[in-house]
């Protein structure tokens, strides 16, 4: 799979501009506040229709416009497949192929992993970042997590609204749904944080000379279990042993919205002991396993993607890890410097934004 074209209109400081790839490294050079970022930041809308710059979708739209625009070309399955996504900073329009389509459809249909210095924020950041990323990552390879994600949102929230109300009726209805989508909702991320383990773990190995091993671990009062009916049962008892308690906060504490990934090196998390070049290397390792993860889990090779090359890793990492993109299909990094990337890409297209 590769992105072969990229047309965005009234998008951040862009009012009309075209991007042409290559299949293997696509190096966007320029100054600081040219647009390499925003580049990145428009693909990844097309992959998860979110920025990760961003909560607020009208931030993306030009300043004196009323909309913004992107429109992807790429090729999938040996396919020429086209996505348009389009937003007045209230609603969102999306077309896939000439089908309108909504939000939650889009994930999986372009995937991709994206590398940013605000990453650090997933060791050092609240327990909703590492959710979000865990939950972004399965979510492009497994369209039932969506409806599992979305199901469980809506029951949440009129659970807690009759919490808030002090009504109890109804409410057992509403903690059954949350139960059958909270126990795929766990297991799928004990999955997942499994394979992170694994992947990772080696990808640390490569990339620098660690003293103890890269670790993951899942941070959930639900049992580890293959059977999904235990799991549900586990979910339904939870809800009801603390209905009333909750009742009296308003509010569900419990639940898979308040689980957490712990990132460590050996015993010790790494946001609490580790220093700033190896927080950095376990984030690196993280996100290259994340794309080998969802290459194996979608049969096709997802982009990559590198916001501020120079500033994630020293000198001796970064070389490491140059090594190991040359092995990838298509990948973005953008950069104030051009040499960066010396010879060890195939085939390189360098895009110069003046």
């Amino acid at each position: 799979m590769h992105l072969r074209t990229l047309y965005l209109k009234n998008f951040r400081l862009y009012e009309e501009v075209m991007f042409d790839f290559c299949p293997q490294v696509n190096l966007i050079c320029g100054p600081n506040a040219k647009g390499k970022t925003t580049v990145l930041e428009a693909i990844n809308v097309l992959m998860t229709c979110k920025s990760f710059r961003t909560a607020q979708l009208s931030d993306m739209i030009r300043n004196g416009a009323s909309n913004f625009y992107i429109e992807g070309v790429f090729v999938k399955n040996g396919l020429e497949q086209r996505l348009k996504i389009s937003c007045d900073g209230k609603e969102r329009r999306i077309v896939f192929n000439s089908t309108v389509c909504a939000s939650a459809n889009v994930l999986g249909l372009l995937q991709g992993v994206v590398m940013t210095p605000d990453d650090a924020a997933l060791v050092k950041g609240s327990p909703a970042v590492r959710r979000q990323f865990l939950d972004i990552q399965i979510a492009q390879a497994d369209p039932l997590y969506v409806h599992h994600a979305t199901r469980y949102a809506r029951a949440l929230r009129q659970r807690n609204c009759l919490l808030k109300a002090k009504n109890p009726a109804s409410i057992e209805t509403w903690e059954q749904e949350m139960a059958t989508a909270a126990s795929y909702l766990s297991q799928q991320r004990a999955r997942a944080i499994d394979d992170l383990q694994l992947l990772g773990k080696s990808l640390h190995q490569t990339l620098t000379d660690p003293q103890h091993q890269l670790s993951l671990a899942y941070q959930s009062p639900s049992p580890y279990q293959q059977d999904l009916t235990h799991l549900r049962s586990y979910y339904v008892n939870l809800f009801q042993r603390h209905r009333r308690r909750e009742m009296e906060l308003g509010a569900t504490v419990n639940g898979p919205q308040r689980d957490d990934l712990a990132i460590m090196l050996g015993e010790q998390e790494v946001r609490y002991f580790a220093s700033e070049g190896q927080q950095r290397s376990c984030l690196a390792a993280l996100k290259l396993a994340e794309w080998v993860r969802l290459k194996d889990q979608c049969q096709e090779t997802p982009l990559m993607m590198i916001d501020d090359v120079g500033l994630s890793l020293d000198r001796v990492r970064k070389d490491k890890l140059f090594r190991h993109l040359s092995g990838l299909e298509q990948v973005f990094l953008t950069t104030t410097e051009e040499e960066i990337v010396g010879e060890n890409a195939r085939e390189k297209r360098v895009i110069h934004l003046e």
